[in-house]
This record gives C-alpha cells, structure tokens and sequence, in this order.
C-alpha cells in the first residue's frame, strides 16, 4: 500500500507560464439552456504552465512528442540543493532509470511574478552528468533547468537532457517532504495524450510506502 503526494501546482486561470508575464492559459465559461451544467474552453493553452513535462521533442527535433513518453513509474532520487544552481557533484552517483528531482526551495515562490526570477537551474555539466549516469527522467521545483541568463549555445540542460531521451518535469512543488522519507519512494507524472507537441501539464505524484 501507498500514499500519494501530491507533486503538483494547481493550475487556474490566474496562473502564469514562462517567462512570468502570460497567462498558462485563458478559460471561457459557456452559457447552456440548462441552469445545472457548467461548460468551459480554454484559449491561448501554454503546455508549459505550472507542473509539467517537456518531451524529448522539445529541444531534440527527432525527439518523441508529449503523446508518445512512455507512462513510468520510476524510482526516486530526491537531492536536496541551497545554491544558486545545481551541480555535477549534486547528481546521484545511482540514478539509472531513475527519476531525479532536486529540491531547491523555490517553490516557495511559485505564483508569484518572481518565480521566474534568478532561480535555481541545471549547469550544463550536471545536465551531461545526468545523461551519463542515465537517468530516467529529470525534475525539479523551479520553471526550467535552464537560467534566465542567455548562454552560448543557449539552453544547454534542455539540449543535452531532450537529445538523451530524457524527459523533463518542471514546476514541482511538496519535493522538500520527500526529503526524510524512507524506502522506496515512486515518482509518477502523467501527461495528456497530445500528438505532435512538447509538452503537457502533469498530475506529478509521489508513492510512498506505508509503514
């Protein structure tokens, strides 16, 4: 048996998407001749708003779609970060096949215009690190492993991660409680079935053994 963590920015029409000044998406409430039913549309739909995955595609142009990551459950690395940018002596030495989420505290941020703001991203070594050491899938509590600051070539963490296969999740919120837990903690993130595309918001969940 398990219990569930719930990993997840709740996404409404208020919420914001990268880089902090458009709306993840516009929601349009439609009138029906019946008084009990509530019919919506969204417009202007980012898939890059809240919690969410980005898919090889993204930055890999061979890259498989939103549509065609596989549906995992992968093994946890959980790896506490207090600096400004993750590194390669941060990457587990054991994380094939795993996912790796670094905890940063930024999510303290999210919601707010400065989330997107100077936070906590992948150097480009950790990023190359993690596709050597073959992780299964990298995620963290910040908008992007990439920086704000242009790079020469620009977003290499996206680069490296989406040209290895590796799926991204960005935006996770609650990593700090998986921090003392012990055993064999899942991790879970499930996008929308979306042919042709990069990315897709995701229900991010944690599965965690009941003592």
């Amino acid at each position: 048996m398990f219990d569930i963590i719930d990993l997840s920015q709740q996404l409404t029409n208020k919420s914001l998407s990268y880089p902090g000044t458009v709306p993840a998406w516009i929601s349009h409430r439609r009138d029906l001749p019946y008084d009990k039913a509530t019919l919506s549309r969204f417009s202007d739909f980012d898939p890059h708003g809240g919690t969410h995955m980005d898919a090889p595609l993204h930055f890999a142009l061979h890259g498989i779609d939103i549509g065609s990551v596989p549906l995992r459950l992968y093994p946890v690395r959980v790896v506490s970060v207090d600096t400004p940018c993750i590194e390669m002596d941060d990457v587990p030495t054991d994380c094939a096949a795993c996912a790796v989420l670094f905890s940063t505290g930024w999510e303290r941020h999210a919601g707010t215009p400065g989330y997107y703001e100077a936070f906590p991203y992948l150097t480009n070594a950790a990023a190359r690190c993690l596709v050597e050491r073959k992780a299964g899938l990298v995620g963290l509590d910040t908008p992007s492993v990439d920086g704000t600051t242009v790079e020469d070539p620009p977003y290499p963490a996206h680069v490296a991660l989406c040209s290895a296969g590796i799926p991204i999740v960005e935006g996770l919120i609650h990593l700090q409680r998986l921090l003392p837990l012990q055993g064999e903690i899942m991790f879970a993130a499930f996008p929308l079935n979306l042919g042709g595309i990069e990315a897709s918001p995701v229900r991010a969940v944690a599965l965690v053994p009941r003592s």
